[in-house]
């Protein structure tokens, strides 16, 4: 599961830096998650919220990725991570609504698809290299 997670924080974090910078900063996403922790304004910039932000988007990675993984052992690698992506579009539409912070207050609806085709992408990559290196190490240690 931390393959997993690592492989899909690192793409999800690359593709809110580039989302960011085209609407004008990079730090733009990860503030606007942090607000809806700490009370502030999405357009507030100071290192507290950027690492904040950062932080408990890596969290939230991480928590979806083991659903990701939980939900693979039954239904494949492909379908769960079309069903963690969708998940996620979901949970941050409810955040952003109950909350008036978040992605999805933040970010154009184009924006947050492209965001969840960038995690379901990354869910499935990840997932095949963890379970490949999972077959590969079971493999070695029976051929000893």
């Amino acid at each position: 599961m931390w393959i997993v997670g690592c492989v899909a924080a690192a793409a999800t974090i690359g593709a809110l830096i580039a989302i960011g910078r085209r609407i004008g900063s990079a730090a733009f996403p990860f503030a606007s998650i942090s607000a809806i922790v700490l009370h502030s304004s999405g357009f507030a910039f100071d290192s507290r919220i950027l690492v904040s932000g950062v932080v408990l988007h890596v969290l939230f990675i991480f928590l979806w990725s083991a659903l990701a993984v939980q939900l693979a052992r039954g239904l494949g690698a492909a379908l769960s991570a079309i069903l963690t992506a969708t998940t996620q579009f979901i949970v941050s539409w409810i955040i952003a609504w109950w909350s008036g912070s978040g992605l999805a207050s933040a970010l154009a609806l184009g924006d947050r698809l492209v965001y969840a085709v960038v995690l379901a992408g990354a869910l499935v990559v990840g997932m095949r290299f963890a379970f490949s290196l999972t077959r590969n190490a079971s493999s070695h240690v029976g051929a000893m």
